[in-house]
C-alpha cells in the first residue's frame, strides 16, 4: 500500500504541477529593410498560465541586424529579465517585455527630451525619436534592450494583424547605436510610426516546448511503481 500511495503522490504532484502551467518556445521577428538579408529575431522561451493569462520566465536571444556580415554572424544579445507584462481583454492576449539589464531604463526620459510617462515603452521610444537613456552623456548610456511579445489566450494561436503591430523591440546596446539614437522596431499602426531604421514587426510563432527529461521520468517512476504493485496484487490473487 505504502508503494501505490507514494507512487500516486508522485503521479499527482507531477499533475498539479502541470495542470494549468506550459513551456513554451517563441520566435519573434521584425523585418529590417536597410539591413536585408538581416533581421531583427527575438527566440525564447516561457511559462503561461492558462487560468491567469500570466506568463513567466520570460528569457531569450535578441539579434543585433546591424552586426555581422550574413544573418549567421549577427550579434545575439541575451534577454534574461522580464521585467513588465499585463493583460489585454480587447487584444485577448498578454503581452510581456524582457530586457537586457535589470532595470527597465531604456530610452531618455528627462525633461530634456519631453518628460514621457516611462523610460521604456515602445511609445516612448516613438515620442523621443529613439534616444538613449542618459542623454546626452553617452557614458550614461545603460545600454539596455528588450523585447516585448503577446502571447493569445491561445498561446499556438496565429497572431491577427492586430496583435502583430503591438510588438516591438529596443536595442542600445552598442550594435544597436546610431549616434544617440537606438535601433529599435515598431509599426504604424501599433504606435504611430515604424522603427528608427524603418522595421517593423512581421511575424510571431509559439509552439509547446518538449518537456524537460526529468518530468517524463518521473512519470514513468510513478508509472512502474503503480505497475509493480498491481502485478504484485494479481499474484497473490
Amino acid at each position: 500500500m505504502k508503494s501505490f500511495a507514494l507512487a500516486a503522490l508522485l503521479l499527482a504532484t507531477l499533475g498539479a504541477a502541470q495542470a494549468h502551467e506550459t513551456d513554451y518556445t517563441i520566435t519573434t521577428t521584425w523585418f529590417e529593410p536597410q539591413t536585408q538579408p538581416k533581421n531583427s529575431i527575438f527566440q525564447g522561451s516561457f511559462t503561461y498560465d492558462e487560468d491567469t493569462h500570466t506568463v513567466t520566465g520570460l528569457k531569450g536571444l535578441l539579434s543585433e541586424s546591424m552586426t555581422g556580415t550574413s544573418a549567421g554572424t549577427m550579434t545575439w544579445l541575451p534577454l534574461n529579465y522580464q521585467l513588465q507584462s499585463w493583460y489585454d481583454a480587447t487584444l485577448g492576449g498578454t503581452f510581456a517585455a524582457v530586457f537586457k539589464n535589470s532595470t527597465t531604463a531604456t530610452f531618455c526620459s528627462t525633461a530634456l527630451c519631453g518628460g514621457p510617462a516611462d523610460n521604456w515603452s515602445p511609445q516612448t521610444g516613438v515620442n523621443v525619436g529613439g534616444i538613449y537613456a542618459g542623454f546626452p552623456k553617452a557614458s550614461s548610456n545603460p545600454g539596455n534592450a528588450y523585447a516585448l511579445i503577446f502571447v493569445p489566450d491561445t498561446p499556438t494561436a496565429l497572431l491577427s494583424q492586430a496583435q502583430i503591430s503591438k510588438l516591438a523591440y529596443a536595442d542600445c546596446a552598442p550594435g544597436g547605436m546610431m549616434g544617440a539614437v537606438c535601433m529599435t522596431g515598431t509599426s504604424l499602426a501599433g504606435y504611430g510610426a515604424t522603427g528608427t531604421m524603418d522595421g517593423y514587426p512581421l511575424s510571431q510563432t509559439i509552439a509547446a516546448a518538449v518537456p524537460e527529461p526529468g518530468s517524463y521520468a518521473l512519470m514513468l517512476a510513478g508509472l512502474g511503481l503503480i505497475g509493480s504493485v498491481a502485478r504484485r496484487r494479481s499474484r497473490r490473487a
